[in-house]
């Protein structure tokens, strides 16, 4: 198997984001203007003319060594392919890594089981995610009963749904009530946030949306990114009030109205914290898991430091 380290210069955009829209397991994240705009230095691993390829996002703050990580406002990345992504094809990806990076936590998508015997330890994540070819009617009728009653109370109150929100209005309101719960997120991660908004729009890949009340005041809000067949939830934010009304509920049920019937899948981009897990869920939807890899090859002493 042909597999070829790329710098980013060298890459063929148009070849690379071929591959990513036409493969099985395509998703937003794993496009070059994306990763541009998640991180700061980036590289791939390619087989053929862009048959496959594999992402790689690095930096250097070990100091002593490279590192590959996931980056924030891209949940899975890992191994694209328009081939039949076998365990010889995943396992020749894992094994052509470049040695330089001595310490590995990146995430996987759902399509890329790792084989054994790789060195790597491997954690299953959730993801959630919802068919919406079947139409509202069914899609709501397996609506959980504690969110029938939660959009009923939701419709109880006045609220609006607008899409007219500036990406600085969403990120702001995302790093004021989701930010705390982060606490890794930094400066530069918002910076990152307002640049994938700001691309994906310009490309017509995703859209803002927002519920406000009679004042006009936003209670919930979010920014979807759309692939060629995912609609994902990639910055959703609630205020106090919204959480109260129900504003959220009311958000993403309208979002799966507009789309119901579409060849599309609704990516709520899954949780490990119970609470939210179980409100995706309430929508009906299945858990689609991916897996972090991690390994680490740092010398004795720069372990301990990392620990």
């Amino acid at each position: 198997m042909n597999i070829r380290r790329i710098s980013r210069e060298d890459i063929d955009d148009k070849k690379w984001n071929g591959c990513v829209h036409y493969a099985s397991n395509g998703n937003p994240y794993g496009y070059t203007w994306h990763l541009d705009a998640i991180s700061e230095v980036w590289e791939g691993l390619v087989e053929g003319d862009y048959e496959s390829v594999f992402p790689l996002v690095w930096n250097e703050k070990l100091r002593l060594a490279k590192q590959l990580y996931q980056p924030f406002f891209a949940q899975q990345l890992g191994i694209y392919s328009i081939n039949m992504l076998s365990a010889k094809r995943i396992e020749s990806f894992l094994k052509a890594i470049p040695s330089e990076y001595k310490y590995i936590v990146i995430n996987l998508n759902y399509k890329n089981s790792v084989p054994e015997g790789l060195g790597f330890e491997v954690v299953e994540r959730p993801n959630y995610t919802l068919r919406m070819m079947d139409g509202y009617e069914l899609i709501s009728s397996n609506y959980s009963s504690n969110l029938k009653r939660n959009l009923k109370r939701a419709r109880q109150h006045k609220m609006t749904m607008t899409s007219s929100i500036k990406p600085e209005k969403l990120v702001e309101l995302y790093r004021t009530h989701q930010g705390p719960k982060i606490p890794e997120l930094n400066d530069a991660a918002y910076h990152a946030a307002h640049r994938v908004i700001y691309n994906a729009l310009h490309r017509g890949m995703g859209f803002l949306s927002a519920i406000v009340n009679e004042q006009n005041t936003v209670m919930a809000a979010g920014f979807f990114l759309v692939s060629k067949n995912r609609i994902v939830n990639l910055l959703p934010t609630t205020t106090p009030e919204g959480r109260e009304k129900r504003a959220m509920h009311a958000l993403l049920d309208a979002i799966i109205q507009q789309n119901a019937g579409k060849p599309m899948i609704f990516d709520f981009e899954g949780s490990s914290i119970p609470g939210v897990a179980k409100f995706y869920e309430s929508f009906g939807a299945m858990n689609q898991p991916y897996y972090t890899l991690k390994r680490n090859n740092l010398p004795f002493f720069v372990k301990w430091w990392k620990s």
